[in-house]
């Protein structure tokens, strides 16, 4: 990670990290993985000095009562975000094995919408007023926000999650820990106009928010001055061939493309454009839902240094503390979540919801005692992060604005950008957010 001070640079400099195989399996510390670095950043890639740990770490078996928190999650064919809730999970389990939450066990109640909004609705209010959960942390669903953000607000139940929709980021009660699929879209074409790009086209998968997504591309690319062509595709995708030819027309000569759906169904279409000899044909992007490791292993080498990719937070291979801990809770205790983005954000989640929790002193944990602990958290610090994550006391939330850029090399993901800021534009308030850091000290 490079900055200056809290504001990151951008830098082209390509950083290559590889997973090697960890040591013996620690529930509670972990141990550092084998990296290497070919970039100017050598100095990241040092042995942490200080491991991170689960909750209070002293190998305890929480007891009695639990602590609910909630979560809601989508699932449903081409679109499945349960790596979120899968890993969050991971978490709560160590930390539950590692004295919980002042020797309380935590509970994370999940449950799975399927784009269905009176569904996504019941299932907010069968978490809040039947399962008696006193926070949410590590939702990931297409339609939560939109539909209970208010309901949230009113109620005065606080979450920690990893938001999709726009609204995720515009309410009081939510603070998500990424950056949405519309700003890692917008930060996908950032990256192809920093490349070169004369035109943007952008696609994305046929949701309540697709429009939002496209709109951001759009915006940029009247900053920017260049045309933008963007359209919406229903997923599973049925013809990975037509789309893969449609979006290298679409970008001409010199155009840069962001394919905006998850991994599963983005890699039907690069394995369609690479059919068709199209990698050179264009710049190609892809949002944070990419950034998986199984896409990368069957991508092949005709994609390297072909295929930008943004990261909301560090690569899975990077050698800080928080980073390994997440490798080996994974390893443990959720070994069929996919290695990459998805996974850490339910990590990350968990994590600063535990942070919260061990602050509330009183042993009293109630929807208003978990609620300002989690509005509570100011500063929070890790190697996953290009900066300091914060809740805040602000309307809206994107504390995380600041990402990396990854791309394929040699049958691993290598950082091709490092820290750069989400773009300031007329439709997003990124210029208000990095005043309001500068307010609370972080900026």
């Amino acid at each position: 990670m490079k900055t200056n001070g809290n504001r990151p640079h951008r830098s082209t400099s390509t950083r290559v990290l590889t997973i090697a195989a960890c040591a013996p399996l620690l529930a509670l510390l972990a141990t550092g993985c084998t990296s290497t670095d070919t970039g100017a950043a050598a100095a990241s890639s040092a042995k942490p000095s200080k491991a991170s740990k689960c909750g209070l770490g002293n190998g305890k078996t929480a007891t009695g009562p639990a602590i609910k928190l909630g979560a809601i999650v989508s699932d449903t064919p081409g679109l499945s975000f349960t790596d979120v809730t899968d890993m969050a999970n991971a978490y709560f389990s160590c930390v539950n094995a590692n004295g919980g939450i002042n020797g309380r066990p935590v509970k994370l109640v999940v449950e799975k919408d399927a784009l269905d909004p009176q569904l996504t609705a019941s299932l907010a209010t069968k978490l809040i007023d039947t399962q008696k959960i006193v926070g949410f942390t590590a939702s990931s669903s297409v339609l939560d926000c939109s539909v209970n953000a208010k309901t949230y607000e009113k109620k005065a139940v606080y979450g920690i999650d990893a938001g999709l929709s726009l609204d995720c980021f515009n309410s009081p009660a939510i603070a998500p820990v990424n950056v949405g699929a519309s700003y890692s879209a917008l930060a996908t074409a950032q990256y192809l106009l920093d490349k070169g790009a004369k035109k943007l086209v952008v696609f994305t998968s046929n949701t309540p928010d697709s429009n939002a997504v496209n709109s951001s591309i759009q915006a940029l690319g009247k900053k920017a001055g260049v045309p933008v062509t963007a359209w919406v595709e229903n997923v599973p995708i049925a013809d990975a061939n037509g789309l893969a030819l449609k979006a290298a027309q679409a970008a001409g000569a010199g155009g840069g493309v962001v394919a905006n759906l998850n991994a599963g169904e983005a890699l039907k279409v690069f394995k369609a454009i690479e059919q068709q000899g199209l990698i050179d044909q264009a710049k190609w992007g892809c949002p944070a839902g990419c950034n998986d490791q199984s896409m990368l292993q069957q991508l092949g080498s005709a994609w390297d240094g072909k295929l930008g990719v943004n990261a909301e937070v560090n690569l899975a291979g990077s050698p800080g503390p928080d980073n390994q801990l997440y490798l080996q809770l994974r390893q443990k205790y959720a070994p069929k979540t996919q290695l990459g983005n998805f996974g850490q954000l339910g990590f990350t989640a968990a994590r600063i919801a535990v942070q919260a929790l061990l602050s509330i002193k009183s042993g009293d944990y109630t929807t208003a005692t978990v609620g300002a602990a989690f509005k509570g958290v100011k500063d929070y610090r890790s190697d996953l992060y290009c900066k300091p994550w914060y809740f805040g006391t602000q309307a809206f939330h994107t504390a995380n604005n600041t990402t990396r850029t990854i791309t394929p090399k040699s049958g691993q993901w290598a950082q091709t950008q490092d820290c750069s800021e989400m773009p300031a534009l007329p439709n997003n308030k990124f210029a208000e957010i990095r005043a309001y850091e500068k307010q609370i000290g972080l900026g």
